[in-house]
């Protein structure tokens, strides 16, 4: 009687544990991205961190959205690499990331079953980030840039340019970042594009890359153009993020068809300052 127990102890034990190592094992999927075609991934649940295996692959969340991550390849044609995706749900996406010239999808949906497919029948189950309407970030933008409370909290200029931040205010679940770009020179300057992203505050060599592009939820002022002997007040607006010691906030701009590139890293106690908009 006691062996039969026995028995029946370690078979349950045993289909117990081969239950953990299948539901532990993480399906891993393949994505084609290209160049000059954006490769749009809804997760079914939030995103929360985005890991690359190299710079290879440019990585960012949609505009306005938590769950659907944008892709593009960096370069044409580069090496194989790999993705992680680890969503609110706990669980971790990996995908192994190879470029295609012209690949079959640009939308893909990941269903909530642990080993399914790819669809392409449209988004679904879009989670949105913030209540607040265009308008309403219109608004608070423009009282910002209309305020008199303006300081210069980072700057940095090269060759005439210069890029400083004059404040960064919170309103619900949204944070806007005050810019002022001027510029000294006689020649225009061509926004090619700025960009925010977090990155470990020291870049140990060899190691995998996890910076995370944050796209802004609404830009109110003339970000594409800067003439010459003029400054410009620009305010972006994203959703409300916090950062680790160890990170900064990094912003990039750089000039079309130019070398009058800039950059500013913010560290997260300048983050946690922000002001209310009234």
């Amino acid at each position: 009687m006691l062996l039969f127990v026995r028995i029946i102890f370690w078979g349950i034990l045993l289909l117990m544990l081969d239950k953990a190592n299948a539901q532990s094992r993480t399906e891993v999927r393949s994505i084609d991205i290209t160049y000059n075609k954006t490769t749009s991934v809804v997760f079914p649940a939030v995103i929360k961190s985005v890991d690359r295996g190299s710079r290879d692959i440019l990585a960012q969340k949609a505009k306005g959205v938590e769950n659907i991550l944008q892709l593009k390849a960096a370069r044409h044609d580069f090496p194989q690499t790999n993705l992680t995706v680890i969503t609110s749900d706990g669980t971790i996406h990996e995908f192994t990331v190879s470029y295609s010239k012209e690949p079959d999808q640009h939308v893909l949906t990941l269903q909530n079953t642990p080993l399914s497919t790819w669809r392409g029948e449209g988004v679904e189950a879009v989670i949105f980030q913030t209540d607040m309407t265009e308008t309403q970030m219109e608004n608070c933008a423009s009282q910002i840039v209309n305020s008199k409370r303006s300081i210069r909290l980072v700057n940095e200029s090269s060759n005439k340019i210069g890029l400083s931040l004059r404040g960064i205010y919170i309103k619900d679940n949204v944070i806007f970042y005050h810019f002022r770009i001027r510029n000294q020179s006689n020649i225009n300057y061509d926004v090619d594009f700025l960009r925010f992203y977090i990155r470990d505050k020291q870049k140990v060599k060899r190691t995998a890359s996890q910076e995370v592009d944050i796209k802004p939820l609404y830009v109110f002022g003339d970000a594409d153009k800067i003439k010459g002997q003029t400054d410009q007040d620009v305010v972006y607006a994203l959703e409300k993020f916090t950062i680790p010691y160890a990170k900064r906030l990094v912003i990039e701009m750089f000039e079309n068809n130019g070398g009058r590139n800039l950059n500013l890293s913010i560290k997260n106690k300048t983050i946690v300052n922000a002001r209310l908009v009234d």
